[in-house]
């Protein structure tokens, strides 16, 4: 019995050592991650849409919530590469976002080595975000966001 509990425990031990060197990865994952992340943000507050070629999929899936017109609520929003491309070319004409003040922190959830999840804090609200390895390069792929409430 105590021979199969000492099996038992370094076999735990051994996958919990496993398991966290399979997340923590090397820093250029994370530089290149957090890079991505940065170009995105940064194309939005900047204006620089040329920036998202670089870190955003052309298979982009971007979903958003913010208070709906009517102010019935949320209202949830799709977007495209193409569409948010776009959008980035003119967001902040108006200058509603600081580029040197404004939130931009990210936060590297976990990664493994094609796949990582990143938690942006941006002026705008919170964005979730799924970025895969690609021909060496992080892309971003998917977005989930919602913009910042006014307290009630």
């Amino acid at each position: 019995m105590k021979t199969f509990l000492s099996k038992v425990l370094i076999a735990a031990c051994l996958a919990v050592a496993l398991a966290g060197t399979a997340f923590a990865g090397d820093s250029t994952d994370e530089a290149g991650i957090e890079r991505a992340v940065q170009n995105y943000v940064s194309a939005l507050y900047d204006m620089k849409p040329e920036l998202l070629d670089a870190s955003v999929s052309r298979q982009l899936k971007k979903v958003g919530y913010m208070p709906a017109e009517d102010g019935s609520g949320l209202a949830e929003s799709w977007m495209t590469f193409d569409e948010l491309r776009e959008l980035a070319g003119h967001l902040n004409k108006d200058g509603m976002f600081d580029p040197e003040t404004s939130a931009r922190e990210v936060t590297i959830l976990g990664h493994y080595d094609l796949i990582a999840s990143v938690k942006l804090d941006a002026a705008w609200g919170i964005d979730y975000i799924h970025l895969t390895k690609f021909s060496g390069e992080w892309m971003i792929m998917n977005v989930i966001w919602q913009m910042r409430q006014e307290s009630k």
